[in-house]
């Protein structure tokens, strides 16, 4: 089967075949959206808003599909990571990660260790998809204790304003012009560490940053 041709008939006969074998139907989900070089941006929207809708009655709930596909995508996550990153509310993203793991989608790959001084509480768990790598576990990881940096929330929101008024129609920025759009603004970090952040961030969502 050529999965980038796979149709939704293709995705219920994968289901109905395999009920009882999770790892083939999260791996046919995981290649199913893997990246394809030979489609442009339109076609890979379109293809992720078709299996998203699908997902969505397959769960009957739009937020445990798209946190599913989350998981497709990434292999890991925490709770706090999917809030943000998906903009959902807490008490959903608690919801949709109790269902996924009654249904034996997700499993604790880890617990979060504490960050000094934070407040009491349960310790926060990194959640991994069946099938998931340790590289994908301890990414996850890392992005969690990099969300909670105030300095790296910062950069972020700088970064995605980069994209907003500078590369609505580029995939490319130096170094120098982050470097001075951060000089321009009044931050209670150093510009410099601020800039390598967005420079870092821009680069894992596939923008070429030159030195």
């Amino acid at each position: 089967m050529i999965l980038e041709k796979a149709t939704k008939s293709d995705v219920c006969r994968i289901f109905s075949q395999n009920e009882n074998n999770l790892d083939r139907i999260v791996d046919f989900y995981r290649r199913l959206l893997s990246p394809n070089e030979r489609n442009n941006l339109r076609q890979k929207i379109g293809h992720i808003r078709e299996i998203l809708s699908f997902s969505e009655n397959i769960f009957s709930s739009q937020s445990v599909a798209l946190i599913f596909l989350y998981f497709c995508l990434n292999g890991a996550a925490t709770a706090w990571t999917l809030q943000r990153e998906l903009h959902i509310p807490e008490s959903t993203v608690y919801r949709a990660l109790k269902k996924l793991r009654s249904l034996g989608v997700i499993y604790p790959a880890l617990k979060v260790s504490k960050v000094r001084y934070s407040r009491g509480g349960p310790r926060p768990i990194v959640w991994a998809i069946v099938g998931a790598s340790t590289e994908e576990i301890s990414k996850a990881l890392r992005l969690h204790f990099r969300s909670l940096s105030p300095k790296y929330c910062v950069a972020e929101r700088l970064a995605q304003t980069i994209l907003d008024r500078y590369l609505k129609n580029g995939r490319e920025i130096t170094y120098r012009e982050i470097l001075v759009f951060v000089k321009e603004l009044k931050i209670p970090f150093e510009k410099y560490d601020i800039a390598e952040l967005i420079a870092q961030y821009l680069n894992e969502i596939g923008i070429k940053v030159w030195r």
